[in-house]
């Protein structure tokens, strides 16, 4: 059998002492996933209760609100309020499978369509709802709550090979109520990608690479960014072959490599299959980048690692550039502080790989938001969460911000 014990990894500092802290004694009383689902519950109270107000709202008013999409789907009401934006695209996916021809507009240009959302999400809800006879968007917002309650015991549980019981329970805590807490059951695949994601970083952790592979192939067909895991896995595997050699065995670096090969080559297939279903080779590409036409006027040629730039030089001229750059900056020099560093390499080799990802490839727009959901382990550090008082600020900022970002993204603008 493979050896199982974590990283070694140096600690840059002593943690600071933990404050004391009622959740998590009232946590101990009880098995840790009984507790991460009660927390989770609990925050869909608040989630449910924010939506429902939206959606009255939002119905008091069709014209105004939503762009008219308050009674999407046949389901309509509630359901169908949480079935709206991107949500229409992957109940279009799940009721008729993706176009064989792209749309496009009278200059040829390539419209938004099915092809930039990936299967496993919409066939899912498309195989229960035929099994059950359940409306599409029905069965979405139920598997969308039920993973998002799966991704929280799987963050809860790989956070807990690096941190103490009280920071894993109040890093996931954090997620729950976070900023983008409410997507965790609308119609969208964050739910499902974050537990694979998730997932994976556990199994990346455990050296457990069957587990791995099947989490990054599938969380490649969910959503895109999956890839990060495979980016995550070759740091670990050059530092344990650069440091730790005779403890990192020939079969045991033969299945890790083999494992990153699998995860890399599913999260770039997808445009291949585009391309070979609509004969068109730019299809998903093309796709894509019918978004970033939206929000910036025009289609500039794709160069990976150059949408922050376009993005922010669009807005604010020359000094957009410093403004990208210093991001970068601010990134590394915060993967260096004490704290993060003691959530040992693997964490900040997949939290540095989907924040690569998102640098490289993605435009900064409406969607950044809910994208950046994966670095929830970052909320888990101790310099946060050993603090009563900043403990505090971070849930009642999580809950203020959710109610911002539900009222600004869903309710008037596409999330």
């Amino acid at each position: 059998m493979l050896a199982q014990e974590p990283v070694a990894v140096e600690a840059a500092s002593t943690a600071p002492a933990a404050a004391p802290s009622r959740l998590l004694a009232a946590a101990q009383r009880m098995p840790s996933w009984v507790a991460v689902l009660a927390i989770y519950a609990i925050s869909r109270v608040f989630s449910t209760a924010l939506m429902f107000v939206l959606y009255r709202i939002a119905a008091s008013d069709p014209g105004h609100y939503g762009n008219g999409y308050v009674d999407a789907g046949p389901t309509g009401g509630l359901i169908g309020f949480l079935n709206v934006w991107d949500a229409r695209f992957y109940t279009s996916i799940a009721e008729h499978g993706y176009p064989q021809q792209l749309p496009v507009d009278a200059a040829g240009a390539v419209q938004s369509n099915a092809w930039a959302f990936l299967p496993v999400f919409p066939w899912t809800n498309r195989l229960i709802a035929q099994l059950t006879g359940w409306e599409t968007g029905t069965v979405a917002v139920l598997v969308a709550t039920v993973f998002g309650g799966l991704a929280a015991v799987m963050l809860h549980k790989f956070l807990r090979l690096r941190v103490d019981a009280l920071g894993a329970l109040w890093g996931t805590t954090f997620f729950c109520f976070g900023a983008m807490g409410f997507i965790l059951q609308t119609g969208y695949a964050e739910s499902m990608f974050l537990f694979f994601l998730f997932a994976g970083m556990w199994a990346l952790m455990k050296r457990r690479y069957g587990i791995l592979t099947w989490c990054g192939v599938l969380g490649s067909f969910t959503r895109p960014g999956a890839v990060a895991l495979a980016l995550a896995l070759l740091i670990v595997v050059v530092y344990r072959f650069v440091k730790h050699r005779d403890e990192f065995p020939r079969a045991e670096r033969v299945i890790a490599v083999l494992s990153g090969l699998a995860i890399a080559a599913a999260g770039l297939a997808w445009p291949f299959i585009a391309a070979a279903f609509t004969g068109r080779g730019d299809a998903y590409l093309e796709t894509e980048m019918s978004w970033w036409t939206d929000m910036i006027g025009y289609k500039p040629p794709f160069i990976p690692l150059t949408p922050w730039f376009f993005m922010t030089v669009h807005w604010l001229g020359i000094l957009g550039a410093v403004v990208a750059l210093a991001i970068v900056a601010l990134w590394f020099w915060g993967m260096n502080k004490p704290s993060l560093r003691r959530l040992g390499l693997d964490v900040r080799a997949f939290l540095t790989s989907y924040a690569l990802y998102l640098f490289a490839v993605f435009l900064p727009q409406w969607s950044l938001p809910r994208l950046i959901m994966p670095l929830a382990p970052v909320l888990a550090v101790d310099s946060v969460t050993h603090h009563r008082a900043i403990r505090r600020l971070m849930l009642a900022s999580g809950m203020g911000l959710q109610i911002t970002a539900a009222v600004t993204l869903w309710l008037t603008g596409p999330p």
